[in-house]
């Protein structure tokens, strides 16, 4: 079931908006309730001679492949814009989910893609919160407000999945 259905972007400018004025937050996740959320968005420029078919057969097996792991809150397609620019997102219950799911199969292999299909990219990683049934606020993931590392030898196990935490550095850019 999806948590934000009614969730839609706000203008063509929308990917160059910070995350919390480029979509109607207020009226799209009146349902959500209280709590605290992590939200990955990826904000793109295609490529010119970016294959758009195949693009959207790896996002998809990406998307489904997330939606069906514990923690799973809403994944937003966002459409390419008339600067071909894109912002996508994807919400959930914690960064330990989110973690969870890129590891996975399908986004590794949509991960493989980056090059060939973006001209640029950047990865912003958010605290979504709510108190209070007040509007959700957004703010960058602060890594100083949770531990940088567990432990080398701890395991995390999400539903059937048994982790060892893996730490990576990001792309070059």
């Amino acid at each position: 079931m999806d948590a934000l259905p009614l969730l839609r972007h706000l203008g063509d400018d929308y990917a160059s908006r910070p995350i919390a004025a480029a979509f109607n937050w207020d009226e799209a996740a009146s349902d959500l309730g209280d709590g605290e959320w992590y939200l990955v968005a990826f904000r793109s420029i295609r490529r010119a001679d970016a294959d758009e078919a195949r693009l959207d057969a790896f996002d998809e097996a990406a998307h489904q492949e997330a939606a069906a792991l514990p923690g799973f809150v809403h994944y937003y397609k966002g459409p390419k814009a008339s600067d071909d620019s894109c912002l996508s997102f994807c919400l959930w219950d914690s960064r330990l989910h989110a973690r969870a799911a890129a590891a996975q199969p399908a986004h590794r292999a949509a991960v493989t893609l980056i090059a060939e299909m973006y001209d640029s990219y950047t990865l912003e990683f958010n605290r979504v919160t709510r108190t209070d049934g007040g509007p959700l606020t957004f703010a960058p993931y602060d890594a100083a407000e949770v531990p940088a590392r567990p432990a080398a030898d701890a395991d995390v196990t999400l539903g059937d999945l048994k982790l060892q935490p893996t730490f990576r550095p990001a792309p070059a850019s």
